[in-house]
C-alpha cells in the first residue's frame, strides 16, 4: 500500500513538470499572470546587446517590483536619446541609460505620452532627461528636459 502511495506521487509529480516543461513555463524571471517571454521579444523593448544575466536580472525586478505594486505611482529619472516619435499613437521611442530606481539596464523602449505638450520638446536624435512612471502596463512619460 505504501509502495502504491509513493509511486502516485512520484507518477504525479512526473506529469506536472512534464506538462510545464511541454509549455516552456518557469518561475524564474516571469511576473504572475503574464505569459512567458524572451528578452528579445518583449513588446516596445529592444533587448540588442543585453546580457542574458541583464535580463534575468530585469525580469527578476520586473516581478519583484509587480509583486510589491511599489512602482505604480512611483516616479523613475533617466536619461536618454529620442529614437522615434508617433504623436498619432501618443508614443516616443527612447533608448535611455540604465534607470537605477528599477535596476534596468540600458535599453530602448516605448513610453506612452499622455500630456501632449511634451511632444513639443521631443526631438528625434535629441538627448533629454526625463521621468515616468508605470500605469498599469505602460510607462508613461511624465516630464522631459
Amino acid at each position: 500500500m505504501k509502495t502504491a502511495a509513493t509511486l502516485t506521487t512520484l507518477l504525479a509529480l512526473s506529469v506536472s513538470s512534464l506538462a510545464l516543461a511541454q509549455t516552456g513555463a518557469s518561475n524564474s524571471g516571469m511576473m504572475p499572470g503574464m505569459p512567458m517571454q524572451k528578452c528579445v521579444d518583449m513588446q516596445g523593448m529592444d533587448m540588442k546587446g543585453m546580457s542574458a544575466q541583464d535580463c534575468k536580472d530585469m525580469m527578476q525586478n520586473m516581478n519583484d517590483k509587480h509583486a510589491a505594486k511599489t512602482t505604480q505611482n512611483a516616479n523613475h529619472q533617466a536619461t536618454g536619446i529620442v529614437k522615434a516619435i508617433d504623436p498619432a499613437k501618443g508614443t516616443v521611442t527612447l533608448a535611455h541609460e540604465p534607470v537605477a530606481s528599477l535596476r534596468w539596464p540600458a535599453m530602448t523602449m516605448r513610453f506612452t505620452v499622455k500630456d501632449k505638450a511634451l511632444f513639443d520638446k521631443l526631438v528625434v536624435d535629441k538627448k533629454v532627461d526625463f521621468e515616468f512612471k508605470q500605469q498599469g502596463k505602460d510607462y508613461v512619460l511624465t516630464a522631459v528636459q
